[in-house]
């Protein structure tokens, strides 16, 4: 009874693993969620040059990737409206995301 307790207890402490989820909508994610969140806030403010320049340096330096749509991911955290995002191909840190990225609705 002991050994069925611990396999089931470690079953479930191994299922912390990160949910798979497929990319619906094109979208970009960033190391920082402040990064995210201010090239957001241009968009919001209708500040396209500001935007252009910030998302420009961003993906250059790494800081930033593009994800395409059907691209395999791998959800570590989650906050009201962003996702943090590792590819299933080459893990590595996560992306901070916005949600409409995996949610189809």
């Amino acid at each position: 009874m002991k050994k069925t307790a611990l396999a089931l207890t470690l079953a479930v402490l191994g299922s912390g693993h990160a949910q798979a989820e497929t990319i619906v909508k094109e979208r970009f994610g960033c190391h920082a969620q402040q990064v995210t969140e201010r090239l957001f806030q241009l968009v919001q403010a209708g500040d396209e040059s500001g935007f252009g320049q910030l998302l420009k340096s961003s993906l250059a330096s790494g800081e930033c990737k593009s994800w395409k749509s059907g691209d395999e991911v791998a959800l570590e955290s989650r906050t009201l409206g962003y996702a943090c995002l590792t590819s299933k191909v080459a893990g590595g840190k996560c992306y901070w995301t916005p949600i409409s990225a995996i949610d189809d609705k």
